[in-house]
């Protein structure tokens, strides 16, 4: 039982751990398997699932703490916030149209999600996410690289400030940890499922990378919030 109690803390720091191995890969070419951008994803991605199972054993065997409220919230901060941040950077400075200093813009995204992350842990706990969560955010800019079309310094500033919007914004986005009655939860599931399979179906027929997927399923999951609490007014 010990082990329980302790087991969701270590898989937290897990995830902090992905995160700045993450960074480091940013800064690191001559990998022979992946190039550093593949390895950062593998990372964060790993970083969400961890994320994802220290809260589920944590809510399964009811051994929550403080601490771990807070650990959780620096991982996040790490994985999802930082890695991102620090490849967005990379990314922008790589472009055809770069020009430096618009690169550091980027790091707008660290203050905008230590924010998020606040006040997650300051406000009652409900049903929802109230703004965009932030490994959401993270995973989106992290699967900028794999898009199958270039993006420009200017488009990529123009996403970092309506996600930098959207993570302290009142907007309400789906928690996948919550229950809404049988019912309305499936209406969300279903839809998020039919859209990800759509995307997933016309990529393969425009044969165009799968990983196109990492961005695009953010997207859907953000449209389909919002589609979901349209919903449930009426």
């Amino acid at each position: 039982m010990k082990l329980i109690k302790i087991l969701p803390n270590f898989l937290t720091i897990l995830n902090g751990i992905c995160g700045c191995l993450a960074i480091g890969c940013i800064f690191i070419n001559d990998f022979k398997f992946l190039n550093e951008y593949e390895l950062v994803l593998v990372f964060v991605l790993l970083g969400a699932f961890l994320d994802f199972l220290d809260g589920y054993i944590a809510r399964v065997f009811k051994v929550k703490s403080k601490i771990g409220i807070q650990l959780d919230s620096l991982s996040d901060l790490i994985t999802f916030s930082l890695a991102p941040a620090f490849l967005t950077f990379d990314l922008m400075t790589k472009s055809n149209d770069s020009i430096e200093i618009l690169s550091f813009i980027s790091f707008l995204i660290v203050p905008f999600s230590m924010i998020r992350l606040a006040r997650f842990n300051v406000l009652p706990t409900k049903t929802y996410f109230l703004g965009l969560p932030t490994p959401a955010n993270g995973i989106f800019f992290i699967g900028l690289p794999f898009l199958s079309f270039n993006l420009s310094t200017y488009l990529i500033i123009f996403l970092i400030i309506i996600s930098c919007f959207l993570l302290i914004s009142n907007i309400k986005f789906h928690s996948f940890k919550s229950d809404y009655g049988s019912g309305k939860k499936n209406i969300f599931y279903v839809l998020f499922l039919v859209l990800n399979i759509l995307s997933v179906v016309l990529l393969i027929y425009f044969n165009l990378n799968i990983l196109n997927m990492v961005s695009i399923s953010i997207l859907i999951y953000i449209f389909s919030s919002q589609l979901f609490s349209i919903y449930k007014y009426f």
